[in-house]
């Protein structure tokens, strides 16, 4: 048997030999430079190729020799046509993609799970003590990569772009246009499987090298087929709440409950690897022709359209896609954030990642993989190719109607190895999903004090009537799929770092080889008379939101405190209650925060709707009336009607219960960790609001930052830290509020700012602030002036700062040397 081989497309660099005999029976040897290795039996199962039938209708067997690297391969049976290139003249064919492949029995022992996607490598570390990724460790499971929830189409999001002098990669948006986008009734969290072997994201410009096999005989017992992705499904669900006027339109309102089911792979192709069937080989046609169906492939710029550094959001006929030109290189992926479904041609090109404009989300552009948060799920990627001096970006319908990916994670064992995961927020997520991701296969358990599973948090102020299904981060199915056990109405009273052991209220027990300690905050509760009338509230839970939003209506409100939580319930139940009084120790609203000048502007913003300040005020006492508040009487002696008060004066640090457990703490509760969040007890983590942790953007100090983002970030580190693969946490803190439809953003770490400097219109709601030490920018807040923040926050992560006397000079003048 012999092979000839012609000339076809292929996008890699030339690449060393494969050399064996009878491939599909496993013998073979790699070599690419001086790694070598050999192995019998691991071919087995392994896909080279799509099947390609010949002019007898017979299936072509791959087991010999196969030389890659060559521009061209003439073939005395192809023939050339008016392009030069050689055409095939009957007989079998198959298009041969190269790709690196690693022994199934290397999976468990090597330190790097390496995975060849059309010359583009990813590395993915396994422990030695991990095992592989599943627990049935089929070759099908080897080859799938990731599961995807479905896709959330983009939630409300009111904020004009400033458009002058912005970065040419970020494309601006009209107020009317935003607000249509988040008019946009879609929202679904299904679920999909990625593959882990899907073809790679990008294409050299540069570099096109052609190959195809073809062979004389015609046997029939072996066929090539493109890999299927896996239609084990989820369902999730997420609300959309529709806004009464279009201006009021909030990104976080989007809570319509959807679900959709996926059938394809989102990620839009496999690459090809060789099997050996043992079934029906016209079954396996049949179903690469429904794959193929569920292609599109769409010719979106010429080569030289777009510069180093540009991204552009493209049509691919089903949809839209980010397509990015990073160096020589062109990459094609998700074109929407997964956090509340941002567009990211809107967004920050830097560092290898784009980063969303609203919320700061980073996405990897050759992976598709989240990098920073907050969100938990990844993007699709797309396949790309060039021809003829044409980008062509080729993807699954389904991918491109369902913009969330959830990585590739193991279903975990059980087995003696646990990680008891104490709080159940963003932290305790992202903590176990990563565990899950790194291929931990141990048992993992989330105990919650609440009654609810985890859910979106930041969105109980701003859809106070939102249901609790609507805002869960993951729904059951995830949680029995990945083996991760969460406890609901389990509050800790105690810890015993001896015994490995964390008590409960209730009696019971659970111990531990890690614990993660992410309790989060609680409520403070003001020592004042009448603080426990009925309807006296806090707001903490799903519960509390929803009591809030339904005894209001009509009815007399007084919120005590004009930070966030304060001023965004405010918001929410102006046009619903009969008056919403606000009580502010200081001048103005957020003044701690946001400064004077601009906390002046958003108190404008507010008595416009028809707030009611009461400013250099505090709360006295409550007054009632058989047992529920009819009063509140401010320590200047005004006595406002109320029947229904909210107490919005912050949080304290949830930790009591570990007093006598020797974790270190300092005198106001929080938990001092180290870069890679560990206590100063072994097999200890902590993360989230409750600790103090080093800082890079401020020289590594310990601070304390509770914001939704950064605790996603706390839990991927203590993941990888319980792994041993320590990764010491480096993001830029970035939060946002949301109030009548207007999102204020904000980066950076300003406690003990000495200036500000303003540019825009603060009249208008338009206008960026630096926060000035010294001589340098330390924290940039905007409204209506995207991508600002984002980019900021970008600059900050790549170690760059911002001088005052730029920023002084020109509102974006420094956005030139992202």
């Amino acid at each position: 048997m012999r092979f000839r081989f012609y000339k076809v497309q292929q996008f890699i660099k030339p690449t060393p030999i494969y050399e064996g005999v009878d491939m599909m029976k496993g013998r073979g040897r790699r070599r690419e430079g001086r790694k070598e290795w050999e192995g019998e039996g691991w071919g087995k199962g392994r896909r080279v190729g799509r099947r390609v039938r010949g002019a007898e209708g017979k299936v072509s067997k791959r087991n010999s020799q196969i030389p890659v690297g060559e521009e061209t391969y003439p073939a005395s049976n192809g023939v050339k046509d008016h392009t030069g290139d050689y055409k095939h003249q009957g007989g079998d064919s198959v298009i041969i993609k190269e790709e690196k492949i690693v022994p199934p029995d290397k999976l468990d022992t090597e330190t790097e799970h390496r995975e060849q996607v059309n010359g583009e490598e990813r590395s993915k570390h396994l422990p030695e003590s991990q095992g592989k990724f599943t627990s049935e460790n089929t070759e099908e499971d080897q080859v799938q990569d990731d599961t995807v929830l479905g896709s959330v189409l983009p939630e409300a999001e009111e904020n004009t772009p400033y458009t002058e002098n912005i970065d040419t990669n970020t494309s601006q948006r009209t107020e009317s246009e935003e607000c249509n986008f988040e008019k946009e009734d879609i929202s679904e969290k299904g679920n999909s499987e990625d593959i882990g072997s899907e073809s790679s994201s990008s294409v050299k410009v540069e570099e096109q090298i052609d190959l195809v096999r073809t062979e004389d005989s015609k046997e029939d017992s072996v066929g090539l087929t493109e890999d299927r992705p896996s239609e084990d499904l989820e369902k999730n669900t997420e609300d959309i709440s529709a806004a009464e006027d279009i201006n009021e339109t909030l990104e976080e309102l989007n809570l319509e409950q959807s679900t959709e089911d996926l059938s394809q792979d989102p990620t839009g192709f496999t690459s090809p690897l060789v099997e050996d069937f043992g079934g029906h080989i016209e079954d396996k046609e049949e179903e690469e022709s429904e794959n193929m169906a569920d292609m599109v492939e769409a010719e979106v710029c010429g080569v030289e359209d777009m510069k180093d550094g540009d991204m552009r959001e493209v049509d691919i006929g089903e949809g839209k896609a980010l397509l990015v030109r990073d160096g020589q290189e062109y990459y094609a992926v998700g074109a929407k954030c997964t956090h509340y479904g941002a567009p990211l041609s809107k967004g920050v090109l830097g560092n290898g990642r784009v980063r969303c404009p609203w919320h700061g989300a980073c996405f990897n552009v050759k992976t598709g993989d989240i990098e920073d948060f907050p969100g938990l799920d990844s993007i699709p990627k797309f396949e790309v190719s060039i021809a003829n001096g044409k980008v062509k970006v080729k993807a699954a319908k389904s991918a491109l109607a369902n913009h969330k990916r959830v990585r590739q994670m193991c279903q975990g064992s059980g087995g003696d190895n646990s990680v008891l995961i104490v709080g159940g927020g963003a932290a305790s997520m992202a903590c176990s999903e990563t565990l899950r991701q790194e291929g931990f296969q141990g048992k993992i358990t989330i105990a919650t004090m609440e009654k609810n599973k985890p859910y979106d948090r930041p969105k109980l102020s701003k859809a106070m009537d939102v249901s609790v299904d609507s805002i869960a981060l993951r729904n059951d199915e995830f949680y029995n799929k990945y083996n991760i056990n969460v406890l609901t109405e389990k509050e800790a009273t105690s810890v015993n770092t001896d015994t490995k052991t964390v008590s409960f209220k209730d009696g019971t027990s659970e111990t531990y080889n890690s614990l993660v300690v992410a309790t989060g905050g609680r409520p403070r509760v003001l020592p004042i008379p009448g603080v426990d009338l009925k309807n006296v509230c806090q707001l903490r839970t799903p519960a509390d939101a929803n009591f809030i939003a339904e005894n209001a209506k009509g009815k007399n409100v007084v919120i005590i405190g004009s930070s966030f939580i304060g001023m965004e319930v405010a918001a929410f139940l102006v046009d619903k209650a009969c008056s919403v009084s606000v009580i502010v120790r200081g001048l103005a609203p957020f003044q701690n925060i946001f400064g004077l000048e601009l906390g002046s502007v958003l108190k404008k913003m507010h008595e416009e709707k028809g707030i009611k300040f009461y400013f250099e005020s505090g709360i006295k006492e409550f007054v009632g009336t058989d047992g529920s508040v009819t009063e509140a009487v401010l320590s200047t002696d005004v006595r406002l009607p109320a029947d229904l008060c909210i107490l919005g004066v912050g949080v304290v640090p949830a930790t009591d219960f570990l007093k006598g457990s020797g974790i270190n703490m300092t005198d106001r509760g929080f938990i001092p960790v180290d870069k890679e969040m560990k206590t100063d007890k072994p097999g200890v983590y902590a993360a989230g609001d409750i600790v103090e942790f080093p800082l890079f953007t401020v020289g590594d100090k310990n601070v304390n930052i509770q914001h939704w983002q950064m605790a996603h970030k706390h839990g991927h580190t203590a993941a990888l830290s319980i792994l041993g693969k320590p990764e010491q946490i480096k993001s830029v803190p970035f939060f946002w509020t949301v109030q009548y439809g207007k999102s204020i953003r904000y980066t950076g770490y300003g406690p003990g700012y000495d200036d500000v400097v303003v540019h825009g219109d603060l009249d208008a709601l338009k206008f960026v602030a630096y926060y000035t030490k010294g001589e340098e920018v330390v924290a940039v807040a905007s409204l209506n002036f995207d991508p600002i923040v984002a980019q900021a926050a970008e600059y900050m992560y790549s170690g760059k700062t911002i001088s005052k006397k730029e920023v002084q000079e020109s509102p974006d003048a420094w956005t030139s040397k992202l």
